[in-house]
């Protein structure tokens, strides 16, 4: 008898130390934290390639970073008050730009030397932007549902009404400023050409949209609403070619950002989750969890902002609503 649970013990252990043993082997390794700032942040936007973030905070304006050595480069306000706080933030499409914006006025800084290149207002509340390379064109999406292109070169301005005057909640550019995205509450996610507003395609959703992204390429898009819904599409054909299987809990999605050949897509959500899925399949490869900020002895939620790939898309990086960001070795350590 006492032999048997010997031998049972022996076994038990031996399971108790491999399964250790393949835990290490699985780990993900991180390999940066920063903080950016303890009040919190309006919004975030990363780089392209991983280098760059720029965080809004509630004490501060913007704040340039590079997230290779974690210095602040630049500070950015729209004006020497605190009135009117950033609350919205993007990179162009190629990083040479970046533009800021709060409920009226949009300000376009170049990232090379941190200076204002322009500051504009608009008519109603701005919901989210969008700049193409080097920031030829501009994309704002507002309260009252309108669309607003801008041609910086030959200084035209196109307004699009393509959600039945109904709130504007993401937008998208090309690189080359030619084709715009645009999801409102209107369940639509509607691609337009910027030349004359004219509908390329117009995809239907469930209900009202959160997120939209394009690839780098533009041959893809991914749009997410409210309840769940999250799709890519071929934006050629406008034809829906993988549906991701959102869990419970994880409907609500706050930052996309396709890799590079646009095999894979890199989602945030409440709740400090990033997730990588296959972007031609829809299955979910790997995730992760973004740091807590503890008040007390009480831990803080917040939500992903922003998600990137870094240059060589060997790490993922993301940055949360609680001035908190991480990065993480992409591929499982031995």
């Amino acid at each position: 008898m006492n032999r048997r649970i010997s031998r049972l013990t022996s076994v038990f252990l031996v399971v108790i130390i491999t399964t250790v043993l393949s835990a290490c082997q699985m780990e993900t390794v991180v390999t940066s934290n920063w903080d950016h700032s303890h009040s919190g942040l309006f919004d975030a936007a990363i780089s392209s390639d991983g280098q760059y973030a720029v965080v809004s905070s509630f004490s501060d304006g913007a704040s340039f970073w590079n997230l290779d050595t974690n210095s602040r480069l630049y500070e950015w306000r729209h004006d020497e008050t605190l009135a009117g706080q950033i609350a919205h933030i993007a990179f162009a499409t190629d990083n040479s730009h970046v533009i800021t914006a709060n409920e009226r006025t949009f300000v376009i800084w170049e990232t090379s030397s941190g200076r204002s290149i322009g500051y504009w207002s608009v008519e109603d509340d701005i919901n989210c932007v969008a700049l193409s390379d080097q920031a030829k064109h501009v994309l704002l999406g507002l309260k009252d549902g309108r669309a607003i292109h801008i041609d910086r070169q030959s200084r035209r301005r196109l307004d699009v009404v393509a959600h039945r005057n109904e709130r504007i909640r993401s937008v998208n550019t090309s690189p080359d400023g030619k084709v715009a995205v645009t999801g409102g509450d209107d369940s639509r996610v509607m691609v337009w050409n910027t030349a004359d507003g004219s509908e390329i395609h117009a995809l239907q959703h469930a209900a009202r949209i959160t997120t939209t992204k394009l690839s780098r390429s533009s041959n893809r898009l991914f749009s997410a609403d409210e309840r769940g819904g999250a799709y890519i599409w071929d934006l050629e054909s406008g034809q829906k070619l993988a549906t991701l299987p959102l869990g419970r809990g994880q409907h609500v999605i706050t930052a996309a950002r396709f890799s590079r050949d646009g095999k894979h897509l890199l989602l945030g959500f409440p709740g400090r989750s990033v997730r990588l899925w296959n972007g031609a399949t829809g299955d979910l490869v790997k995730s992760w969890r973004t740091p807590n900020r503890k008040n007390g002895w009480v831990p803080q939620g917040s939500t992903v902002y922003a998600v990137a790939f870094n240059a060589k898309e060997t790490s993922v990086l993301a940055e949360s609503s609680n001035g908190l960001g991480r990065s993480w070795q992409l591929h499982q350590t031995n």
